[in-house]
Parts: C-alpha cells; sequence; structure tokens
C-alpha cells in the first residue's frame, strides 16, 4: 500500500520551506529530473517533528541541476562539493538546501570514510549506503509519484514501532561512529534500539577498531552531548560506547552536582558539551593522544588533571591558587567528580580578589626587582583571602613592614 504524504507536506513544512522546494520542484518537471526529499527531513516529517534542514537527492548529477536552478529559478548556488557532487543552495527567501547526487559507497578500509562510486545510480541504490532504516525514507518530488514515501526498508514501520534498526550486520564496522548516532537518535525520540542492532553494537565494543581515525566519532559525541538532557553522560557509559574514544573514564556522572554547578553559569551553553566529553577523556592517554583536540580543549585536560591527582590543602591561598585561571569547564567538572566545597568556595568567596600593587609600587619603596617580589605578593594575597588588607594603602604598609622584618 502507498503512502501519500502531500498532506503532511502541506500542513508541517513552513511556507518559506516550500516554496523553495517547490520552485525546485518546478525545473524538476521541466527537464524531467527526478528529485526525492530524503533521511532526516522525511522522518521528522512523519513524525511531526520541527524541520531544520531540507536534503534532496537528486537521481543524476546534484550539480548539473543546481546550475540550473540558477540559471533558470531564483536560487543561487553558495556551495559546491565536487568529489561527492553535492550543492548547497540559497532561494530567494533564505531558505538552504542541499542537493546530493545519489551515489553509492564502500568502505576499502573498516572505519574509515567511504569511497563513493557510481553518481546517479537509482535510488534504491542510494539508500543502502545509509545509517538506520528511520533514515532511508524518501519522499518523491516530481512525476507521477509525487508525495509518495518511498520505503525500501521498512523505516516507517520502524518508526511507527519506535526503533532504531541498522541495514546490515556490518554497519557499525564500516562506520563506528553510527553506535553514538544510535544513541542520539534513541534519546532524541524516546526510541528504543533493536534488539540485533543492540547485540552487534555490543559485539562491536568488544574488540574496537584501535585504528580508525577518531574525528568522525569526536563530531558524533559533539551532538550527542549537544543534546544536555538529563543522563545524558550516563547513558554512554551504560552502553559501553565510551570505548569507542576512551580506555579510562568517570564512571559515575552525579546528576545533583551537575544541577548545583550549573547555577553559576561558568559554561556558555555551545560549549557545554564539551563538559560532558572531559569527564569521558580526560584520564585516557589514549584518547588524548589520538584525538584532534584543539588548545583550548588540552588545557582543559592538563588542568582537569593537575586537580584530579593533586591533594589540595584546606586554607584559602592553597584553594585560589589551585582554581586561579582554570576554564568554568574544568571547574564544573571537577565539581562533578568530587563534589568539594572548596570550588564553591572559591567562586562565591575568593575569585576575585586580586593584589591591588604591582613592581613599581616596590620598586618605589627602594626595592630591587627579585624573587622576593613574588614572595611579597603571595604574602599580600594571603592576607586579603583572609578578609585583610582592604585598600592600596593597607598593601603598600603591609609589604614596608614584610621588608622591614626580613633585612
Amino acid at each position: 500500500m502507498s503512502i501519500n504524504l502531500q498532506k503532511e507536506f502541506n500542513s508541517y513544512i513552513n511556507k518559506d520551506y516550500k516554496s523553495a522546494i517547490n520552485a525546485a520542484i518546478l525545473i524538476a518537471e521541466k527537464y524531467n529530473i527526478k528529485i526525492y526529499l530524503i533521511g532526516g527531513i522525511v522522518r521528522d516529517l512523519i513524525m511531526i517533528n520541527s524541520i531544520k534542514d531540507i536534503d534532496i537527492t537528486v537521481e543524476g548529477n546534484a550539480i548539473d541541476f543546481c546550475n540550473l536552478l540558477e540559471k533558470e529559478s531564483n536560487f543561487k548556488i553558495i556551495k559546491i562539493q565536487e568529489n561527492l557532487k553535492t550543492a548547497k543552495v540559497v532561494y530567494t527567501n533564505g531558505t538552504e538546501i542541499d542537493f546530493a547526487s545519489t551515489r553509492e559507497e564502500k568502505y576499502d578500509i573498516a572505519g574509515n570514510l567511504p569511497v563513493a562510486y557510481n553518481f546517479g545510480c537509482k535510488l534504491e541504490q542510494d539508500v543502502k549506503r545509509r545509517d538506520f532504516t528511520i533514515n532511508t525514507l524518501a519522499i518523491c518530488l516530481s512525476g507521477d509519484n509525487k508525495y509518495n514515501l518511498i520505503d525500501y526498508y521498512k523505516g516507517f514501520n520502524d518508526i511507527q514501532n519506535r526503533q532504531i534498526k541498522i541495514l546490515h550486520n556490518k554497519s557499525f564496522i564500516d562506520d563506528p561512529s553510527r553506535i553514538i548516532r544510535a544513541l542520539k537518535f534513541m534519546v532524541r525520540f524516546n526510541f528504543n534500539i533493536e534488539e540485533e542492532t543492540q547485540n552487534l553494537i555490543n559485539e562491536y565494543l568488544i574488540n574496537v577498531n584501535n585504528l580508525m581515525p577518531l574525528e568522525r566519532i569526536k563530531n558524533e559525541f559533539h551532538q550527542y552531548f549537544s543534546i544536555d538532557l538529563k543522563n545524558i553522560y550516563q547513558i554512554i557509559i551504560n552502553f559501553q560506547a565510551y570505548k569507542l574514544v576512551s580506555d579510562n573514564v568517570i564512571l559515575a556522572f552525579n546528576n545533583d552536582y551537575y544541577d548545583d554547578i550549573m547555577q553559576y553559569n561558568l559554561i556558555a551553553k555551545e560549549n557545554k558539551w564539551f563538559l560532558y566529553f572531559l569527564l569521558m577523556i580526560f584520564k585516557s592517554d589514549y584518547a588524548t593522544e589520538r584525538l584532534n583536540l584543539n588548545s583550548e580543549e588540552k588545557k582543559s585536560i592538563s588542568d582537569l588533571r593537575e586537580l584530579y591527582y593533586s591533594k589540595i590543602r584546606n586554607d584559602n591561598f592553597s584553594i585560589y591558587k589551585a582554581f586561579k585561571d582554570k576554564s568554568g569547564i574544568v571547574l564544573a567538572a571537577y565539581y562533578i567528580i568530587t563534589g568539594s566545597n572548596y570550588i564553591k568556595k572559591y567562586i562565591e568567596e575568593l575569585k576575585d580578589i586580586k593584589v591591588l600593587i604591582n613592581g613599581n609600587d616596590l620598586i618605589s619603596l627602594g626595592l630591587k626587582p627579585s624573587k622576593i617580589f613574588n614572595e611579597i605578593f603571595d604574602e599580600i594575597l594571603k592576607e586579603k583571602l583572609n578578609g585583610k588588607l582592604e585598600t592600596k594603602e593597607d598593601e603598600i604598609a603591609f609589604a614596608k613592614e614584610f621588608v622591614n622584618k626580613h633585612k
């Protein structure tokens, strides 16, 4: 039985998106070119989820089709990827659409990027390269079957049954990042992972391919942890998916500590994903040596390791020195791991305390620059952290007294 989704298309896709898609349909029909809505947009349309991205597959050459769109309609090409025969266009109303040529893929090296071939193949061959049945669905946008659902792998039934299912038993061997993607869809849609798919995940995680590049895995973790829901970290631990990148993790995530530390707004929303990722990798040399980390991420790992393996004394000066210059992510991670009240004390009472005098002030007292400068500054800081020396004049007086005592 065929399923026609024209009603859903008209009801749940916004006006600007429909205008852009319909303009593309006119050109496709004029030149008898088969085009299809594909993947996430179809899945989300069926589930009545918010539509964020438009992906259209061209049974042929997508770049050639986009050239027609630019020439004969109100589209402008803004990006072309020649090796994959893909193009991104923007319609006159600002709507962006990604067009891809149908293609097949093969994995010459397990876990590495696939090799694309047979561009312009039939749609049925194209969908074989996709990750889960719920993402193989397409809607025909041209010809006699317009708005009909094309479902080669019973993805519609899997949406109805709320389950994540892979297409073949080598899927995770080909692309281990699909494991994180499966968990992402499970969490986002409140789906279950189909039993055989779960068995294949478990089987792969027993013997992870240690030669695979980890960048794609990191990108999937970025998307997964950006969901930022309760238990998002613990799900990764429970499914042992951390084994894809790390051999030494923090196994327990305290949600109460998380809620407690988040009230201080230490982390920008767009960076919050890295808090979870940091907890998963900072203890692992395997992870930190093989991941492509930027300088800020490397510093976070180094700083958290320093705190984690150190013993901080219970005095204001030691607490201040331990946490000074540490990022909000590092402070939050340390608190989630330890629940240490030192963090709260630092944030609430100590972090904004600063020594007001500088080297020039000490020189004006007749001192020559030397190691004693740092000693004087530390002694002044200790006094200030203990609630003394409120003004710059107090600090200068203390410095004079200190110098006199140590002549």
